[in-house]
């Protein structure tokens, strides 16, 4: 059952208190985490202050694998490749991240309208699938729908790993270190 409160927030809204949610849950597991917050600057003062660009939005760390993260909260059934929604330098810098041994680095993509369906998709996984569908290539192994523009949640249950979820009164409890010890195990 969705609380009726929850749905009053606006998207960004959403996406904060996923990511708060997310945290709480890496605490609970007795992960070792960092979540870096994103700085607000106005827009009257933004061309006097350089904007800092996060790199990530967090990192959990279980022995041995250090795991770099961008969160993602949609209403939709896609994410869009959008330069608004996902960024050029976050791209890059997880891809930059899963060069290192032991760094297993990629997106968490989590579907609102979707019984909030969570998951992760590695970088590796993530980058070509958006080389497939940008560049509209006919042959390839998705059974899914591919979207030139996006990815969709069907493409992320085939090439991401699930990360179970359930709700508590109003907030969601997320089941990282099965995850974590999951994504070990597939891509360590």
């Amino acid at each position: 059952m969705i609380n009726k409160k929850r749905r009053i927030y606006l998207a960004s809204k959403d996406g904060k208190i996923f990511q708060e949610d997310f945290q709480n849950s890496c605490i609970k597991d007795g992960l070792f985490e960092d979540r870096i917050k994103d700085v607000y600057i106005p827009p009257e003062f933004r061309t006097k202050i350089p904007v800092v660009k996060n790199k990530y939005d967090f990192y959990i760390y279980l022995k041995p694998n250090l795991f770099p993260l961008e969160l993602k909260s949609v209403q939709e059934n896609r994410v869009s490749f959008s330069e608004s929604i996902i960024k050029k330098h976050q791209i890059e810098a997880l891809e930059e991240a899963s060069k290192y041994d032991g760094v297993i680095a990629g997106f968490i993509f989590n579907f609102r309208s979707f019984n909030n369906k969570t998951y992760f998709v590695h970088i590796k996984d993530f980058l070509e699938y958006k080389h497939v569908a940008e560049n509209q290539i006919k042959e390839h192994k998705y059974k899914s729908k591919v979207n030139k523009s996006s990815i969709p949640i069907g493409i992320c249950e085939e090439i991401g790993l699930e990360i179970k979820n359930k709700i508590l009164k109003t907030r969601y409890r997320y089941e990282v270190k099965n995850f974590v010890l999951e994504a070990a195990k597939r891509y360590g």
